[in-house]
């Protein structure tokens, strides 16, 4: 089994008063580095010296000598005669620089080698740890900085030798005067040496040529004034360090960064330049970015808070190097750490941090400097998704763009949800985009799911319907009819009531209609699933209309003495009476911030608007007609926080009306419709874009139609038709 012989190096390190200049030839390369020779054969060998930054020096003496003439010999020019089968190392010597190659000489006997030193006591030979005289080290002046053993690396074959010789130097590499060395062969059973310093091969030693490689990755990024020790290595020799003394150090550019004997690299200024080294055979090199200086980090999220992580979700995090002058250091190094591998994975490259269990820990990012580190504080839980909605009513080919929130245990929002996955049972009905955007496709209802990583899941109950709903008598009785704008003919019956149902009002999310028959007030989904009586009072309850939060409803109803307004949860609980004067309190609307309700009264002698706080408080009048010639009726509030009503009056014994919409804190009136049509109802959309207007037809025998009017355009009101005697009144728009 092939070994590899292993030679200790003893380096003595002497403090020097100062160092002297460097040489010009700064390395000195011997081509090829190996050869094959047969017995009394000839062949050449080229020396080549370079200096600091790699440039040729043609005009150099060079010494040629063989450590072992007994297997090869070298003359003034290079060329090696092979003399006895074994193996001899040549080297060409410029000054203190040499460079060597490996000659092997086949084909002959080999030479004897010298007698090995006696066995210790127990017939095993001792590691020899021998005092050697200060005879073949050059000489040199000045005390020695570092120890260098020339030649660097030897190979042998069993019963071949060769000489090590220890070279004395300074720190720019010229001789030191000679010191006095200790050998010693830590592998005995492979290789043996004396006290003169000659090695002897006891076993069979492989001799192959090994790259050797930079144990850091390229480039090497520094700030100014840092300093950085690289390492050369031997990957196939188990990542084995090389002594840097055995190599030489060059920088391409010594203002941007330089280099020492011993491999210490110093940034000196911002820039780019290279770090190359060269010896034992090989040259490599490595690029060298200096930075500008780092003055802070930039950070996403902010560090300040802590970041909530559901299983199996990802949070993607951001740092920047920023100089003083806030402008990004792009080159300058960034080091990411996580405490707590079991609970999240961070992958670098990408900046995204995923949960893998419940805990707690910590994720650091570190740019170069003292004081550049940003702690983020994580927890990782098994989080529930709250979506902003539970319930959706869209009309067809609308789409809404749903949002979830992770929750922990306790339902406290504990940041955005990430990561989510998106299905709908009912295609037809409605589709859902990777993003959570929902497409009402059809008419009817679907049930779209939100699915957590770590597979929780949050249902949305979505209905498709007609934007336009209105009480339509073509069945026998009046019932609930759907429409769109742009198919106003199309109805499609919503409700199946045995009795009349009229007055529809949507919720706030366009899931829920409520509206009144038999006197009660009923709720039903927005497909017209599911009627639930709301109202159960000996009285007649109606003119019902969601609050904007969509907890409750407020209706009228003549529960007491005369028509007054109540508020009554959707969750539960007793209707609660909001008007309290002896005098008929109807119609109300509430403000699109829920804090104040419009109604229309007979308090003041005349039929008005007034005005009361959600819980009935401040009641205070609005509009002041006196008199039967003039009403104010319908009112509406508009998104934009108007109020619209419906305006009627008598002028040359005719009545008129008109819908107009008034600013609640000036008062100012504008006009939304002519006075041509006899208007008796009307609804706004959400958008604020169209008037549903009811009219009545009939002149002196009442008959209602219900027109759509644009508003802000000259476009002029259309029906939705009907057939025979049919009659349509009480619209309302889907939010």
């Amino acid at each position: 089994m092939p070994v590899q012989a292993v030679l200790r190096r003893v380096v003595v390190l002497v403090a020097l008063p100062a160092a002297l200049a460097a040489q010009n030839v700064a390395e000195v390369q011997v081509a090829p580095p190996t050869i094959t020779l047969k017995v009394g054969e000839r062949t050449g060998l080229l020396a080549t010296a370079f200096d600091r930054v790699g440039n040729v020096i043609p005009t150099v003496r060079v010494l040629w000598s063989s450590n072992n003439v007994q297997v090869a010999r070298v003359d003034n020019n290079g060329t090696v005669t092979g003399v006895a089968n074994g193996v001899a190392i040549i080297e060409a010597h410029v000054g203190a620089r040499r460079g060597s190659a490996a000659v092997q000489v086949v084909g002959g006997a080999a030479p004897p080698p010298p007698a090995p030193p006696p066995p210790s006591d127990g017939g095993q030979q001792a590691p020899l740890t021998v005092d050697q005289s200060l005879a073949g080290q050059p000489a040199g002046t000045g005390a020695a900085t570092m120890l260098r053993i020339e030649p660097p690396t030897i190979f042998l074959l069993p019963s071949e030798n060769v000489r090590a010789a220890p070279r004395a130097l300074k720190d720019d590499g010229s001789p030191a005067a000679p010191v006095s060395v200790k050998w010693q062969s830590l592998r005995s059973d492979i290789a043996n040496v004396d006290q003169n310093g000659v090695v002897v091969a006891l076993a069979s030693v492989v001799v192959q040529q090994a790259d050797f490689s930079f144990r850091e990755a390229g480039p090497i990024t520094l700030g100014p004034g840092e300093v950085d020790t690289v390492r050369v290595a031997v990957p196939s020799q188990n990542g084995r360090v090389i002594n840097p003394l055995a190599l030489q150090w060059t920088t391409a550019d010594p203002a941007i960064a330089r280099v020492s004997l011993t491999g210490v690299l110093t940034a000196v200024a911002p820039g780019k330049t290279t770090l190359a080294v060269s010896g034992l055979l090989q040259n490599k090199s490595v690029d060298v970015i200096v930075h500008r200086p780092v003055e802070l980090l930039a950070v996403l999220p902010k560090w300040q808070q802590e970041v909530a992580l559901p299983i199996q979700a990802t949070v993607k995090f951001e740092a920047q190097a920023l100089a003083a002058d806030r402008t990004p250091v792009t080159d300058a190094p960034l080091t990411w750490s996580l405490a707590d591998t079991s609970l999240a994975t961070f992958d670098v490259a990408s900046g995204v941090l995923t949960g893998r269990r419940p805990g707690k820990t910590q994720l650091v990012v570190k740019g170069p400097g003292p004081g550049l580190s940003v702690t983020w504080n994580v927890r990782v839980v098994a989080a529930a998704v709250r979506l902003s909605a539970v319930r959706l009513g869209l009309p067809v080919n609308r789409r809404y763009a749903v949002r979830g929130n992770y929750v922990d245990e306790g339902g406290n929002v504990i940041g955005p949800a990430v990561g989510l996955t998106w299905a709908t049972d009912n295609p037809p009905v409605a589709t859902v985009a990777e993003d959570g955007t929902i497409t009402a496709a059809g008419y009817g209802r679907a049930t779209v799911t939100a699915t957590a990583p770590g597979g929780k899941r949050t249902p949305l109950q979505v209905f498709v319907q007609g934007e336009i709903v209105v009480a339509s008598s073509r069945s026998g009785r009046f019932q609930l009819y759907a429409a769109e704008r742009s198919n106003l003919a199309q109805l499609r019956r919503v409700t199946q009531d045995t009795a009349s149902a009229l007055d529809p009002a949507f919720s706030p999310d366009g899931s829920r209609i409520a509206y009144t028959s038999q006197r009660q007030i009923y709720l039903l989904d927005a497909d017209g699933s599911n009627p639930t009586r709301f109202t159960n009072a000996p009285s007649t309850d109606g003119h019902a209309l969601f609050t904007p939060d969509g907890s409750a409803v407020v209706f009228q109803s003549d529960r007491t003495a005369h028509a007054q307004i109540f508020v009554q949860p959707l969750a539960g609980g007793e209707a609660v009476q909001l008007t309290l004067e002896p005098t008929v309190n109807t119609q109300p609307t509430i403000s699109p911030d829920g804090e104040t309700i419009a109604f229309v009264t007979t308090r003041d002698g005349g039929t008005n608007v007034w005005l009361m706080g959600k819980d009935g408080a401040n009641q205070r009048a609005f509009t002041k007609s006196v008199g039967k010639d003039f009403r104010n009726t319908e009112p509406h509030f508009l998104r934009d926080g108007t109020l619209a009503y419906l305006l009627e009056g008598k002028e040359g014994g005719h009545t008129l009306t008109q819908v107009v919409k008034a600013d609640l804190l000036t008062g100012k009136v504008t006009p939304m419709t002519g006075t041509d049509l006899v208007i008796t109802d009307f609804a706004v959309s959400p958008a604020g874009d169209l008037l549903a207007l009811v009219v009545n037809v009939g002149g002196g025998k009442p008959s209602y139609r219900v027109y759509i009017q644009p508003i802000g355009t000259s476009g002029a009101p259309v029906p939705i038709p009907t057939t025979g005697t049919e009659q349509m009144m009480t619209p309302a728009f889907m939010p």
